[in-house]
């Protein structure tokens, strides 16, 4: 690599630590950290959640599942079918158990 190379990665990694630092300092609780002192709606929170099943495995292993898999494709397209369904069913019940958790 380059001399630009690093000096890029330095200020990005340092940039990154400045923030935490920043962000950090309006934490006050574990419950600040965790659950946003529960005061996050809950349309963030179901975007995030979904946004952990759009990890760069998912757009790997899919197309590898499915190719190289006897019946890949209609096992994959009713696993995809059935994710949705899933996701609602957990945040009907877990996401509102856990919001009104008090601990």
């Amino acid at each position: 690599m380059t001399f630009l190379d690093w000096i890029i990665i330095v200020l990005y990694a340092g940039g990154l630590i400045v923030l935490g630092w920043r962000l950090g300092l309006k934490q006050k609780t574990s419950e600040d950290y965790y659950l946003a002192g529960r005061k996050l709606p809950w349309l963030p929170i179901g975007f995030s959640s979904m946004a952990t099943q759009l990890g760069a495995i998912s757009f790997i292993s899919a197309p590898a599942f499915v190719a190289l898999r006897e019946g890949g494709g209609m096992i994959w397209l009713g696993y995809e079918l059935a994710l949705p369904l899933a996701m609602i069913v957990l945040m009907a019940f877990f996401f509102l158990y856990f919001i009104r958790f008090e601990s």
